[in-house]
């Protein structure tokens, strides 16, 4: 009751990024090149509060697309608060070929273009020497890079929807290439198709790609930070991962102040309030106005005592039915520490395509199917960027003879499962490099096969991987351990659970082109003979980490 009502009561107010909308041409007073530490400058624009005025504290973003791209201008309408807005282009903003990896610069590497822009303004005329930073998606990740530099000017952040490691969160996740968002986002940010072929060159997680990993430099990170994401955002994982590491692992000043708000919404939120087949309840359309920018800088950058370093450390949302059915699911709550405590629970795949949290398969069975890459199962919603996101329905790709279904019977109450969702499967197949793709859907009394979260594993990292291989043998089943990140929803009662098994998840994923190694896009690509294997041998299993209710099935 107590978790609840303060949830409530941060929901009183009315904030949203929709307030910063553009209703006005937004004009930068005017615009300086502030200089690197090898001689590059980087064109910045300042906008100033009416009269303005200097010695003020100074809000940043820096814009991989260019900081007159849209929205990122429409945060200078935060100078009317007091404040300095300086928005900059990053320098793959300059190259107009396109060349320029994305972020290259802006870490804790030789160049440091974050730290630098930052010390520069603090000891620049135009501001007190306290600086703040802001941005979502490619501007949240500018912030993820910069914060381990550790400026002393930099005072705190405010991370919306971005990713904590490129690599993990971004491009290469269970070790397949995020296909459709890789190519749509290099459109924007590295046009020129050799940043593309460079990077889907390095499947493996390497040096390259740890320079582009900030959980993993967490232990360097000074500033306190708000991270906000949603159940269905493409850096879900991300936006987590970066609030743990961070929250648990920062250096003082970060450690224990760092502020995690998740919603049920899609990275394209707030600009839509739609959510897969259904709308964003309305109760959860708006951000939480106690973490507004406004009060979040106030506090940080003016020194305003408006106690909101006393906010909970977490506010999320747990879903419940999207069609607004009765259910204990559709409300916010607060925690301490992220996860919440929880009951992981194994789910098994049966011999008759049930699903039961026992394991009470007497033999052991094995399901075989065909995957042909010329024919991949398509992407119907989920965690996307260019493509079609959120809760849709998966019985049209459930009717696929490639595709192995398996449901529960109906749940007996409310379960609410918040948290890490994993997948076990116990797999083989003639080719050695291959995809294993899970799909966990909500299956409602009408029928309908709710997306929840998916995961995919590429089996070439067992037996083509850096580290130390397994020999491919394919009558032999290996465990297959695949991630569906986290997620909070509440399946209802007389709801059902339903999970999938296929081998390709497109164009989200690649599609494997079934050829040992590193995927030949160039070689035409074979059909593979995949099998899955249950029992009590081989429990393959979706573990999920359950909150309140019992899970009987």
């Amino acid at each position: 009751m107590v978790l609840r009502a303060v949830a409530t009561m941060l929901f009183t107010l009315v904030f949203t990024f929709s307030s910063l909308s553009a209703d006005t041409q937004l004009i930068p007073d005017f615009t300086v090149m502030i200089p690197m530490r090898d001689g590059t400058e980087l064109p910045t624009d300042l906008y100033f509060p009416d009269g303005n005025t200097n010695n003020l504290p100074c809000i940043l973003m820096r814009c991989p697309a260019g900081r007159k791209a849209f929205p990122w201008r429409n945060y200078a309408k935060l100078a009317k608060y007091g404040y300095i807005v300086a928005i900059q282009d990053t320098r793959s903003a300059l190259d107009s070929e396109g060349k320029t990896i994305p972020y290259w610069a802006d870490g804790w590497g030789q160049e440091k273009d974050g730290f630098d822009t930052i010390e520069w303004l603090a000891k620049s005329d135009f501001t007190d020497g306290n600086v703040g930073t802001i941005g979502f998606s490619a501007v949240g990740i500018t912030q993820q890079m910069l914060a381990p530099t550790a400026p002393p000017s930099l005072k705190c952040q405010y991370i919306g929807v971005a990713a904590g490691s490129i690599y993990h969160h971004a491009a290469f996740p269970g070790g397949q290439l995020l296909k459709n968002q890789v190519e749509g986002w290099l459109g924007y940010y590295a046009k020129d198709p050799s940043v593309y072929n460079y990077l889907c060159n390095q499947p493996h997680y390497n040096d390259f790609w740890s320079s582009f990993d900030t959980i993993s430099m967490a232990h360097e990170v000074t500033s306190p930070a708000i991270h906000y994401g949603g159940w269905f955002d493409i850096f879900i994982q991300g936006s987590l991962d970066s609030f743990v590491a961070r929250q648990t692992k920062g250096k003082e000043g970060a450690r224990g102040k760092q502020k995690l708000i998740i919603g049920p919404w899609t990275h394209h939120w707030p600009d839509t309030i739609s959510l897969g087949d259904f709308k964003v309840p309305e109760n959860a359309r708006e951000m939480p106005a106690a973490f507004s920018p406004k009060r979040w800088f106030d506090h940080y950058l003016k020194g305003i005592e408006n106690r909101v370093d006393e906010l909970p450390a977490v506010t999320y949302y747990v879903m419940g039915p999207f069609d607004g059915s009765p259910s204990s699911g559709n409300v916010w709550r607060t925690a301490n520490h992220w996860p919440v405590p929880s009951v992981k629970q194994s789910i098994f795949l049966t011999e008759d395509y049930s699903l039961s949290s026992k394991q009470t398969s007497k033999r052991d069975v094995e399901f075989s199917y065909e995957y042909d890459p010329d024919n991949p199962v398509p992407t119907i919603g989920g965690r996307n960027l260019f493509i079609e996101s959120g809760p849709k329905d998966q019985r049209k790709i459930e009717e696929r003879d490639d595709v192995l279904v398996f449901t529960s019977q109906a749940v007996e109450e409310d379960v609410e499962i918040t948290g890490h969702i994993l997948g076990k499967l116990y797999f083989s197949s003639d080719s050695s490099d291959t995809d294993v793709v899970m799909r966990f859907s909500d299956v409602y009394p009408d029928g309908k096969s709710i997306l929840i979260a998916d995961s995919i594993f590429r089996t070439g990292l067992l037996y083509h991987g850096h580290h130390e291989a397994i020999e491919h043998d394919s009558k032999v089943p290996v465990e297959v351990n695949l991630d569906f990140w986290s997620t909070s929803i509440v399946i209802a009662k007389g709801h059902k659970l339903r999970v999938t098994v296929s081998s390709s998840n497109y164009p989200r994923f690649e599609r494997s082109s079934n050829h040992g190694g590193v995927t030949k896009l160039s070689i035409k690509p074979i059909t593979a003979h995949n099998k899955l294997h249950v029992g009590s041998k081989y429990p393959s299993r979706i573990i999920l980490p359950v909150v309140r209710g019992k899970l009987s099935i």
